[in-house]
């Protein structure tokens, strides 16, 4: 699937999804072949306490692989791969953060492989990417988190973090650290009803540019900001864990994130590398998934608790073509209202 085919999917395809009959996956969580072995060099931008829970399951279960992971914001990810290409190879197998457009600009120069993971058999053709270079694992979008103690008023709309009363209250993550912030940055840019004016309006209120999302979700639930962007799945892991926090879906929609992996052509160890991502697809990753509070793709994996219906949450597409096109802009004006790059 092309950039311009992901844009104009519709909200009935990623809710219709959910009714696609699926056929018992191959048993074990490795793709078919021999066992792999050796080690799997893996960058990605997922969180430190998932990724660990999730190589450290695929380890278990596929013994002879050893996971060496490369962790960091999206940024700063796609810096190792700038720098690593004009060294002349990337040395990671497997790539895992949210920026697709980066990583499909990869494709285009031939640096990832093709693969149809064989425990995906069911899932929506929507989430693989161009020729089954990328793919979609689960589901996460941009929400409103708020503080439960300090917002007295439930907000219903993107608008409301510019609002007087969360003047020096609000915060979003940094779209130079991390991929989620940066492609809705860059879809509100393009859109009429927010564009620019909608930053500066933030700014105007004093919104707090954060690092991460980890950053934003802890300054939330600690009371230091009230109000915030942030991905769903933070929102529900931390009132999960007894936080104060609750997640808002704006009636403008939440932004649908793609957060894809991809392997390297060159990778090392290429049998590894297409096992781990045949094992995400399979129901024990994707029940870690929904147990880490994320939005599993598999239909016959339950959601995680606090999380809407599929059918029910209207969704922003992200606009790749707008981002891929002006990547360079977007940057350059973000740092030209808020000061920070």
């Amino acid at each position: 699937m092309t950039i311009r085919a992901l844009r104009i999917l519709a909200v009935a395809s990623v809710a219709a999804f959910i009714a696609v009959s699926i056929a018992p996956p191959p048993a074990g969580t490795a793709a078919p072949g021999p066992s792999p072995t050796g080690a799997l060099t893996l960058y990605t931008s997922e969180s430190e306490d998932d990724v660990n829970l999730i190589a450290g399951d695929f380890m278990r279960r596929t013994p002879g692989v050893t996971v060496k992971i490369f962790r960091a914001g999206t940024g700063p990810v796609e810096a190792k791969v700038e720098a690593e290409m004009q060294a002349g190879r990337i040395q990671a197998d497997v790539l895992w953060f949210a920026d697709i457009g980066f990583l499909e600009a990869l494709g285009r120069k031939g640096m990832l492989m093709s693969f149809a993971p064989p425990a995906a058999r069911g899932v929506a053709r929507q989430f693989h990417y161009d020729g089954n270079q990328l793919h979609e694992v689960r589901l996460i979008f941009n929400v409103v988190g708020i503080n439960t103690r300090q917002v007295r008023f439930r907000p219903t709309s993107w608008w409301d973090l510019a609002r007087p009363r969360y003047k020096g209250r609000a915060g979003l993550p940094s779209p130079f650290v991390s991929g989620a912030a940066f492609a809705h940055v860059g879809t509100f840019a393009s859109m009429r009803q927010f564009g620019w004016e909608y930053y500066r309006a933030l700014r105007q209120n004093n919104a707090a540019i954060l690092r991460s999302n980890g950053d934003v979700i802890q300054k939330l639930a600690s009371g230091e900001i009230s109000i915030a962007q942030i991905v769903d799945f933070f929102v529900r892991a931390a009132r999960a864990d007894g936080s104060p926090v609750d997640a808002i879906w704006p009636v403008e929609g939440a932004v649908l994130v793609p957060t894809p992996v991809g392997i390297v052509r060159t990778a090392t160890n290429p049998d590894a590398a297409r096992a781990f991502v045949n094992y995400l697809y399979t129901p024990e990753a994707q029940r870690l998934f929904a147990q880490r509070a994320y939005i599993p793709v598999r239909p016959d994996v339950p959601l995680p608790p606090g999380a809407p219906a599929l059918a029910s949450i209207k969704i922003i597409q992200p606009n790749l073509e707008y981002i891929d096109q002006h990547r360079d802009e977007i940057k350059k004006t973000f740092t030209t209202i808020f000061g920070v790059q």
